[in-house]
């Protein structure tokens, strides 16, 4: 059952960094159909995703130091 959990939060923790890290890389799918010339929302949505990508990865961070600790 415990172990269920780890591979459920370490599932949980990975998809979102992959789909952020594949919409910094992929930024045209940010740019609705129409507004192609609206750079300034293409630039706010790619510096969002940039600064919730790195958010992630410090929350991964502290979760592998934390359950290496309670091991």
């Amino acid at each position: 059952m415990k172990e269920d959990r780890k591979i459920a939060a370490v599932i949980l923790v990975v998809v979102p960094i992959l789909c952020v890290a594949y919409l910094i890389f992929n930024s045209e799918l940010l740019i609705p159909p129409g507004y192609s010339q609206a750079l300034d929302g293409y630039v706010i949505s790619r510096t969002l995703m940039i600064i919730f990508g790195l958010y992630l990865v410090t929350q991964l961070g502290y979760f592998i130091l934390n359950m290496t600790k309670k091991d």
